[in-house]
């Protein structure tokens, strides 16, 4: 590019940046997706259902609409739904994460609940706590929940026990000092990945900071809206709404490649199903899809 600021028609110049620019893509393994087929239209499953957030666990999509209090499980390889519950179990109901056959809900006023997709049952895991400050995201883990509380720059955690759960405590060490100030998402998978609205990835490891950055990439993060990663991957991906893409990142950070288009920029969350190579998107009341290369 400098050179041929000074020399303009530099053939050597010229053909050298054409060569760039033509292997550019398959230097960082982008590929364009101009498809985004519809995948669900959520009024088919109930009229004016909405998601807020995507959960994903086993083969399953877990939808919550928070203004319907209506929590809905999809199996994705068939397309078929369950409605698991409704405002009478679920209460005011906000967040919602899948983990094998448990659903874990928080709710403003029942607190935590969990449901078992498989015969609808509602269990208290904890009531309404006067201690949570902001809550912004919940994630089951090992039958285990998490709940992440910008508000106290905490992750609070519930352990499962013999005969229910036990009381409310600390995830993150006395040591561990963070700001989670605009946190977009939590996710886990052994380790805790929290994604903030500047870009930044934060991950813990038993309760105490990782190490952890982005490595390799072309551009910086702009906008993201959300991320995944679970046991059932192999990688971590983020939806780089800024940059219209979406980002195949390795578990600790490592560039392995992207998709582009213009989906990916309206869209406000995804979950990824790898065996099936799918990546889900959610806008608003409608679920697309779009193929893992």
């Amino acid at each position: 590019g400098e050179a041929l600021n000074v020399k303009p028609d530099h053939k050597e110049a010229q053909e050298l940046k054409a060569q760039i620019e033509q292997e550019t893509p398959a230097i960082l393994n982008q590929f364009v997706s101009q498809e985004f087929p519809l995948y669900l239209d959520l009024d088919l499953i109930k009229k004016g259902l909405k998601a807020g957030l995507l959960s994903s666990s086993a083969g399953k999509m877990l939808i919550l609409d928070a203004d319907s209090d209506t929590l809905v499980t999809i199996e994705l390889a068939k397309k078929s739904h369950q409605i698991q519950s409704g405002k009478d179990g679920l209460g005011n109901g906000q967040l919602a994460s899948l983990n094998g056959n448990f659903a874990f809900v928080y709710s403003k006023d029942k607190g935590i609940i969990r449901v078992d997709i498989t015969s609808q049952k509602v269990t208290e895991v904890s009531k309404a706590d006067d201690g949570w400050g902001d809550i912004l995201d919940i994630s089951g883990f090992a039958s285990n929940v998490y709940l992440l509380d910008t508000k106290n720059n905490q992750i609070w955690k519930y352990l499962v026990t013999t005969d229910g759960y036990s009381d409310k405590r600390e995830y993150l060490t006395k040591d561990t000092k963070v700001d989670l100030a605009n946190t977009v998402r939590m996710q886990i998978e052994s380790s805790v990945y929290v994604l903030k609205s500047t870009g930044e990835m934060l991950r813990f490891t038993r309760g105490a900071k990782d190490n952890f950055s982005y490595g390799g990439l072309d551009q910086k993060l702009k906008d993201p809206k959300s991320f995944f990663v679970s046991s059932d991957t192999d990688n971590l991906y983020v939806l780089d709404s800024g940059n219209s893409r979406l980002l195949i990142l390795t578990k600790t950070g490592g560039y392995k490649g992207q998709i582009t288009g213009e989906k990916f920029a309206t869209t406000t969350d995804l979950v990824v199903d790898e065996k099936g190579k799918k990546v889900y998107l959610l806008e608003g009341s409608k679920i697309y899809h779009v193929d893992l290369k």
